[in-house]
């Protein structure tokens, strides 16, 4: 099994700086995300199946706050950078605020996708993130189709 993983408290700097956002409220959490697949290379057409996973290794619970329904995303890109696919394109969230709360040392939201698409062979990174507002987070992950 392949997985990328990220922690918010050594990244969580460069990231927001880079998306312009703060991280209010987070203080010093210490919020994994892991993004996996069930191995790392993929056959022409066969599925795709990525699991994220969002953990709260910290002492103290943790709030998410989310601006729509929308709790995650997943994004390919090809060698070149630009994306092929993303999970949300399409779809839509309810207009509503909300929040999920993480207990502390616990493995607290998971995700699953089968992405179906038929990829051209070569070399992909899939990016999951959690939206959450002011702090949102990402975890990436190398794949290739043969």
């Amino acid at each position: 099994m392949r997985a990328g993983r990220v922690s918010l408290g050594g990244l969580a700097a460069l990231l927001l700086g880079l998306l312009g956002l703060a991280a209010e409220g987070l203080g010093e959490a210490a919020l994994d995300l892991l993004l996996k697949a069930d191995k790392s290379t993929y056959a022409l057409g066969e599925p795709i199946a990525l699991t994220l996973e969002v953990a709260n290794r910290g002492p103290r619970p943790v709030t998410l706050q989310f601006p729509t329904a929308q709790r995650y995303d997943i994004v390919v890109h090809d060698s070149q950078g630009r994306e092929v696919w993303r999970w949300s394109a399409g779809q839509m969230f309810a207009q509503v605020l909300g929040e999920e709360i993480l207990p502390p040392g616990s493995v607290a939201l998971t995700y699953g996708v089968t992405l179906r698409e038929r990829f051209a062979p070569g070399r992909y990174t899939a990016v999951g993130i959690i939206p959450a507002e002011g702090a949102p987070i990402a975890a990436s992950l190398d794949l290739t189709i043969r």
